[in-house]
């Protein structure tokens, strides 16, 4: 990774690929690129949002080959985008219901990534002002930009001040109209939409693979990812005590507490409990994830106990120490020291005294007639 150094349109950027060909933007133009056999065969990946250097350019066929990637400064790995900006969180003021945990839990996973989050309450035209003010006001003071739309409608003027000159990612779960925010915003896109389920009270993923749009606006140019939409989110092995660090109303608070390993629950002198204002529901989506975190560690514990049980250490000379997988009982085999001694312990007698029933029909033809 490296730092972020910014994103200009002239800067060649894989917008998407289809097949062995990536599409990159380049001096305002897209043009269809293949790796070089070198990348290929260093087993270089190329991800949508690469910066990459090109060679041979045909400005006439709108080709070229792709000859090097630039170092990113990020990667989101589901899916897989390169050299995000932000990330914007789109949720829908109603229909599907507006839901805080699912918001609070996408804004958890852009801390994890070390993203900037933008939060995008879509279709305000479906609550009054006062609930639409509810929604918002947990987001606005904890720090976070919020900009509300109505995508049907066209007004995402809001929404085209954050994305300008900057790649971004639309995420947030299937209905909310991410899709529909893009074509407001560029209506030559005409990306499918489809409406929320009545039945189920949720939306129908629409989109089904990660691209870059660009997006032409007044006073400049936007590239924008529309992600798939995801049904179970998870926050891996991360270390329990981390997760406060992943809320900004918390995060100035954390040093304070009296202990360092403190989860802010019920230890005593906890800095956070005391100090940070922070509604009820996000201290309980802080509590749930919690939840979730530790018994992600747990389950990881055991997993590499079990896997411990197995092995076993030998030393292999001059200070090196092996590890062997320990085979069960059913697996072992015997000896050839343990083998002799046991056909030495078989008598004549032994082998006489089993009757014809022991005999397998298949030796019948060794039998003396």
């Amino acid at each position: 990774m490296s730092f972020r150094t910014g994103w200009s349109p002239d800067a060649p950027t894989v917008i998407r690929r289809i097949g062995s060909y990536y599409y990159v933007r380049h001096h305002g133009h897209e043009y269809a690129c293949r790796l070089r056999a070198r990348l290929k065969k260093e087993k270089v990946h190329v991800a949508i949002g690469d910066r990459v250097r090109l060679d041979e350019v045909d400005d006439v066929h709108r080709s070229a080959w792709i000859v090097d990637v630039e170092p990113r400064f990020n990667l989101l790995p589901r899916p897989t985008l390169a050299n995000v900006d932000q990330v914007v969180i789109v949720m829908a003021a109603d229909a599907p219901p507006f839901s805080p945990q699912t918001l609070d839990r996408f804004l958890v996973l852009a801390a994890q990534s070390g993203i900037e989050a933008v939060v995008c309450i879509n279709k305000r035209d479906r609550v009054s002002a006062e609930r639409l003010h509810e929604m918002i006001a947990p987001y606005e003071g904890a720090g976070y930009p919020v900009v509300t739309t109505t995508a049907k409608g066209g007004e995402v003027s809001e929404l085209w001040r954050v994305l300008n000159n900057r790649v971004s990612v639309l995420a947030g779960p299937s209905g909310v109209g991410k899709s529909s925010l893009l074509n407001a915003l560029q209506p030559g896109l005409a990306l499918k939409a489809n409406e929320v389920s009545e039945k189920l009270g949720r939306g129908r993923h629409t989109t089904t693979f990660a691209s870059l749009y660009v997006l032409q606006g007044p006073d400049g140019e936007a590239l924008v990812g529309d992600t798939p939409g995801y049904s179970h989110m998870d926050f891996g092995a991360l270390p329990p005590t981390e997760l406060g660090w992943l809320f900004p109303e918390m995060k100035p608070h954390i040093p304070h507490c009296r202990f360092p390993d403190c989860l802010h629950r019920e230890e005593p002198d906890c800095a956070v409990k005391t100090h940070a204002a922070m509604p009820p529901e996000r201290y309980a989506s802080y509590l749930r994830f919690l939840e979730e975190v530790l018994a992600t560690e747990k389950r990881l514990s055991d997993t590499s106990l079990k896997v411990e049980e197995t092995v076993k250490r030998k030393s292999a000379g001059g200070g090196v120490e092996k590890k062997l997988v320990k085979l069960g009982v059913v697996a072992r085999t015997d000896s050839r020291r343990v083998a002799k001694q046991k056909l030495a312990g078989i008598s004549v007698e032994d082998l006489a005294s089993e009757s014809e029933d022991d005999w397998h029909e298949d030796d019948e033809e060794f039998l003396e007639p």
